[in-house]
């Protein structure tokens, strides 16, 4: 019995470790900055979720979260809103599709 309840309470911990979720978001932008990669630069922009985050989303999945500086729409400044399809699959969150808010 204690088994049983041992391997549930694993299969839940997993569980909640994996999960995958999408959803249109709203963001701020907080700041664009250069970021180094594989010997090379390239231009980024930090974003912050406004409002409600998405039922599966944690807090802990959208911080940090950034985007390619080329990704984003033109004419987006500091403290602008902006709209990203946000998909979190296997601990890693990505936005994508941005347009300005």
């Amino acid at each position: 019995m204690r088994k049983t309840v041992l391997a549930s309470l694993a299969l839940l911990v997993l569980s909640g470790c994996a999960s995958t979720w999408q959803s249109e978001m709203t963001f701020k932008v907080t700041e664009f900055y250069v970021h180094e990669a594989g010997g090379g630069t390239e231009q980024r922009v930090r974003l912050e979720p406004v409002g409600d985050l998405p039922e599966d989303a944690g807090q802990e999945d959208l911080k940090g979260v950034s985007i390619l500086e080329t990704d984003m729409p033109g004419n987006v400044g500091l403290n602008d809103g902006v709209v990203c399809t946000a998909r979190h699959d296997s601990g890693t969150t990505t936005l994508s599709g941005c347009k300005r808010a």
